[in-house]
This record gives C-alpha cells, structure tokens and sequence, in this order.
C-alpha cells in the first residue's frame, strides 16, 4: 500500500461469498447445519451412547434374542390334557394359563355337572364328565391337572386323585398342598417308584419371575454365593392345640394352605434345609423361623401375623458377599451391586459411580404385553409351561416334584 494512503476500515471490506461446501457444524450456503457425515464404518452418536450403557452396567444387546414366550397355537407338539375341578381358581388363574402352554385340553371333569359343561364350551375341551374316573377310563391322555378343594375334613383331595391318575399311566400336576400328612406323601412316592410317572406340585413361587432372575443373579461369580436369606410373609400359625384340627380350628387350614409360598422361596434361592428353628407369637399367631441351609447360608422367615391387610404381601431380600438382591411386592427386583463405599466425612455428594450403582428393574404395566399380566408375574403361565415340558419330555426337574417335598 502506497505511504500515506489512508487505512480502510476493516468493517469497510466486502464480505465474502458464502461457502459453497460447508465443513461439518458450519452454516452452509443455504443457511442449514451441515451434520457430521456418518462414513463408512462409523457408529451414530446414538448407538455409541447405548453401547457405553451397556458396557457400563454389564447388559447384552437388547436387540440379541431373549427369552420369550410360544404361544399354543404356534407349538408344533401339544401334550393332551385333563383337568379335574373346575372352581374360581381353576378359572381365573390355571385354564388362562394354557395359552401360554403346549397344551391341548382333552376333557375335564367337576361334580358339578353344569359348571363343568360351561367351562367346557368356553376352553375348548372335547368332553365333560363329573367323575373323574370315568374320564381317566375313557380318555387318552398324556397329564392331569388337579385344582380340587378340601374335603369334609379338611384335607387335601390330591393324594388319591393324583396316584389314580398315575396308575391309568398319566402324568399329574397338582396344586399346594400336596397332603395333609407325610405317609400321604410317600403313598404318592410309592406310586411314581411303581408306575415310572411323576407328580408335579404347583409350588408357584418358584416359577414368579423376580424369584427366578434374583436366583440366576446369586450365581454369578461377582456376587460372591448365597449367604443369608429373609422373607417376610404374613402367615398366621394357629395355637398348638387346634394347629392339626384342619375341621375344628380356623386358623388351621389356611396355615396349611398358604405356608409353602414362603418355604418355596427359600427352596428356590437357598437350597435344602439343614435345620430349623421357630419362635411362635400368641397374640397374632406370628412366628420367626430361623434355617441352616446344606449349602451353606442362613435364613429367616418372618411370619408377620400382625401385618396390615393393605401392606405388599411378600418382602425378600437375598445377601452374597458385598453384594444383595431385594424383591419387592413379587415385581420389583433392585441388584445393590458391589461398591468401594464412600469417603465417610468428605465425600461433596451421595451418588454411586454409574459401574457400581444398583440396578432396578420394574414392569411397565401401560402396555398390553405378557409380562404385566399376573399370569407371567405371579408364575401361572411358567409352571403351566413347565408341567407341560415335563410331561412331553418324561422328566421331571429335581425340586418341582412331590418326591421331594419342601
């Protein structure tokens, strides 16, 4: 520039032309944002974020195949099947069940004959009968299934119904409980050992989903074994007095008919029992059990007789070692996976490094799916399932017969 010429002002240049070919994240010509091309190879931010998750917290691919759920009419063998009793729970929760279950629904049988027809109609058996014999005379069946109620006394009907199914060379599943005394139970021990069929009991707490995942967590190496144990379950035990007058005294039956629910879980998560210990509250009929498991581990049962009706039924919480598992109302399991710990007195917050945080899973009861259905999450649909595998395969799964009872 020639000396003394004057300086133009810098605000009085011309502006440039805008680019044609904007780099990424600058305007281009047109005004827009160009975005960061995805080349070749190159992963979205999207799933570089999921895959950082997942990497985190431990998780499969969601996009991996999962356990999921084969519906009768798409099972290329079906087990055929009789059912005897058909009350409100044989209704509401186990003949439902059967569309999740490769079972064809042969004949059933109720002495009432009416309600046996109409429950006929609605299912879809071919036949109805009001007694059961005549069904297991005249009907080729693979399995029965059995949901009677208690007789004049009391008792259970399923020992003589499940050993005569047995004997006309079926297999049977029957709900809880099994009998009202041991020899009964060994009367239908006898009969599998004679006849080389087995006997399935409905223990349905360990199928419930929650129970299930929470055992295959306490296997991990990670969590480091099954420790300790505590369940809470409101169970009433009468008076010893009236503790075995299943007619006479009121608390007696339902002791019966609900107390396997909580020995169930501790089957399932703990294994066999060594030994067992109880205290007994009068003035509720709650009682504490204490257990020494084969496996190593102790438990404990409280049978909150005084709990509130309104409360969640069931509480369990499942110790390793620097690890536990708890399951809330049957549903909502929370992982509290292994941490370092906080630096007491100094640490500026009370949040867990993301490797190291609890994981909650909880269903979503919105949409219309299979897992929020109490037919999943109360176990109906799994050991119906199960009931049926075992009778197509001829073997049943150690700890879901009455050969041994819990």
């Amino acid at each position: 520039m020639a000396s003394g010429a004057p300086t133009p002002d810098r605000y009085d240049r011309p502006p440039k032309s805008p680019r044609r070919c904007a780099r990424p994240g600058y305007s281009s010509a047109d005004g827009s944002i160009a975005r960061r091309p995805n080349f070749p190879g190159r992963k979205s931010p999207e799933v570089r974020h999921e895959e950082l998750i997942r990497r985190t917290l431990n998780l499969g691919d969601w996009r991996a195949p999962r356990s999921t759920v084969e519906y009768r009419t798409e099972s290329a063998r079906h087990v055929r099947a009789g059912f005897v009793g058909c009350g409100g729970h044989a209704y509401r929760n186990l003949l439902t069940a059967f569309h999740f279950a490769p079972v064809d629904l042969v004949a059933l049988a109720d002495i009432a004959g009416e309600r046996a027809e109409a429950i006929r109609r609605e299912f879809g058996a071919e036949r109805a009968y009001t007694d059961y014999r005549a069904m297991l005379a005249r009907e080729q069946i693979d399995c029965v299934v059995v949901v009677t109620n208690y007789d004049d006394d009391g008792r259970p009907r399923f020992p003589g119904i499940a050993i005569d199914a047995l004997d006309a060379g079926c297999n049977a599943w029957i709900e809880k409980p099994p009998a009202h005394r041991l020899d009964e139970v060994e009367a239908m021990r006898a009969a599998e050992r004679r006849t080389g069929h087995f006997i399935q009991v409905g223990y349905k707490k360990m199928f419930v989903p929650a129970y299930v995942k929470a055992r295959e967590l306490s296997q991990t190496p990670q969590f480091g074994g099954a420790r300790q144990l505590l369940v809470r379950y409101p169970q009433r035990m009468p008076h010893p007095a009236g503790r075995f007058d299943l007619k006479g005294h009121p608390g007696a039956l339902p002791f019966l008919d609900h107390v396997w629910h909580p020995f169930a879980i501790t089957q399932l998560l703990m294994g066999d029992v060594r030994e067992m210990t109880y205290l007994w509250e009068a003035d509720t009929g709650g009682w504490i059990a204490t257990f020494a498991f084969a496996a190593g581990g102790i438990g404990v049962i409280n049978a909150a007789g005084g709990q509130a009706r309104g409360a969640p039924i069931e509480h369990v919480e499942l110790f390793g070692d620097g690890e536990h598992i708890i399951v809330e109302n049957n549903t909502r399991l929370t992982y509290l996976r292994r941490y370092s710990g906080h630096h007491y007195g100094r640490d500026a917050d009370h949040f867990t490094p993301i490797d190291q945080a609890p994981i909650v899973w909880d269903p979503e009861f919105s949409p219309g799916v299979l897992y929020n259905k109490n037919a999943s999450s109360s176990a109906m649909r799994r050991r119906s399932a199960s009931s049926a595998e075992m009778s197509s395969t001829g073997r049943p799964r150690r700890g879901r017969t009455c050969v041994r009872p819990i």
